[in-house]
């Protein structure tokens, strides 16, 4: 099981620090996955002002998506999925992803982790460093 603020930042992030957080080598302490995180949080809020919109954060996401659709057929298959573990560790594939069920997934983690109801993540909600 991972650790608590390895799990928050793993959840909450959503897709884009979750991607980025598996560029982390291997091993990485909590304070390498906080740093992954805020390097993601600064690319993903593209005006700077300090927050991340649903249309921001959704703009990096289909381009993830894009990016993982190999072939491009719509969906994230087979090898094309990111290397993923189960809740025990173990090795896991996922199925098909089709891109609306990819972004409808993400988009239900971003609305979780907008704590205020804002519509938009500051790098405290982005982190999940907000109760």
């Amino acid at each position: 099981m991972p650790s608590p603020t390895r799990f928050a930042l793993l959840l909450r992030t959503g897709a884009l620090a979750c991607f980025a957080a598996a560029a982390a080598p291997a091993g990485a302490t909590d304070a390498a996955l906080v740093s992954v995180a805020d390097d993601a949080f600064k690319a993903a809020d593209f005006d700077g002002d300090g927050k991340v919109t649903w249309e921001e954060f959704r703009n990096r996401v289909v381009r993830v998506f894009g990016h993982l659709d190999a072939n491009g057929d719509g969906r994230i298959a087979g090898q094309e999925h990111p290397p993923a573990v189960d809740g025990e560790g173990k090795p896991a594939q996922p199925g098909n992803v089709s891109a609306e069920s990819f972004t409808g997934a993400v988009e239900e983690a971003f609305k979780a982790s907008d704590k205020d109801g804002d519509g938009a993540l500051s790098l405290a909600e982005w982190s999940g460093t907000t109760n």
